[in-house]
């Protein structure tokens, strides 16, 4: 709350009454419809990564909407811990193979939002280095090249272990978990399906919060740049700052709006604005969907 009180003590309320004035309830509807359809990818995806045989399809689903209200009020997405755990306990899945998937589920959607971004900043160099920094562009490569190293490095360690011998303790898990993600990414039809999923989830995430921008009443000549940024920005401060509070949605919209050409004496009311649609967006399509499945699970 301080920091929301932080950004929005100088707020216009007649300017954001009017840049809500603006916005569109029809295209709030879509986005909230649109970011639906990536959630339910998105443990879709999550079924997809585990091994088979696989539990039914809409346990999996259910376990992962109802973990995923929890990653909205706690921070560092605590939230998928109880997806492991919840795998653990309705479908008999081993916290080691439970890892195994949230770990491929999460780190190719980050992966593939990395190598998007990277193209957003090629085809929008003046906006995105204007506020990220000229070198942009190398320290988005020097992730994914990270990433694809690491990728690599798993797959090499996992095949030095073998899956059929005892383990035990932290060490036994690390091995497990190992050994089952370089399994599923030597596979390369596994690998092929998720890397597809989470490429379509991405359009989908990035659709909806680039909708949120109209839906707000905030006009830009290339919102889908600055939605993205701003959902990059968001989900790194949801490490520090619970999403439910919106102040990263807030803090972040504030610093990436005036470099789109909002006038500085607009930002504060533009960027409350759009704080709310994006709140509205990543809020209650997970809300409707996984509360009642996480309520189930008391």
């Amino acid at each position: 709350m301080a920091v929301l009180g932080a950004l929005f003590k100088d707020l216009d309320v007649e300017q954001l009454q009017g840049f809500l004035a603006q916005g569109s309830m029809w295209l709030l509807g879509l986005a909230l419809l649109t970011k639906a359809s990536g959630l339910l990818l998105h443990e879709s995806r999550l079924w997809l990564a585990l091994p088979t045989p696989r539990p039914p399809l809409p346990r999996v689903i259910e376990v992962g909407l109802a973990a995923g209200v929890l990653n909205l009020v706690l921070p560092a997405r605590a939230g998928d811990i109880a997806v492991i755990a919840f795998l653990k306990r309705e479908c008999g899945i081993s916290p080691a193979t439970g890892t195994m998937a949230v770990g491929i589920t999460s780190i190719l959607e980050a992966a593939l939002f990395g190598l998007y971004l990277l193209a957003a900043v090629i085809l929008g160099a003046h906006h995105m280095t204007g506020l990220l920094g000229d070198d942009v562009a190398l320290w988005l490569s020097v992730f994914l090249g990270l990433s694809l190293l690491g990728g690599i490095g798993i797959v090499f360690l996992g095949r030095r272990i073998d899956p059929t011998a005892p383990h035990s303790g932290l060490v036994g898990f690390v091995k497990r978990t190992t050994a089952e993600t370089a399994h599923g990414l030597s596979d390369a039809r596994y690998l092929g399906l998720q890397t597809l999923s989470a490429a379509l989830q991405v359009v989908l995430v990035v659709v909806a919060f680039t909708l949120a921008m109209p839906a707000a009443g905030i006009q830009l000549e290339h919102p889908e740049l600055a939605a993205s940024l701003i959902l990059g920005a968001s989900s790194i401060l949801a490490v520090l700052l619970p999403p439910v509070f919106a102040a990263g949605p807030a803090a972040a919209a504030a610093a990436v709006l005036p470099v789109f050409g909002v006038p500085a004496d607009q930002v504060a009311a533009s960027a409350a604005a759009y704080a709310g649609a994006y709140w509205l967006v990543a809020h209650t399509p997970a809300g409707i969907m996984g509360l009642p499945a996480l309520l189930r699970r008391r």
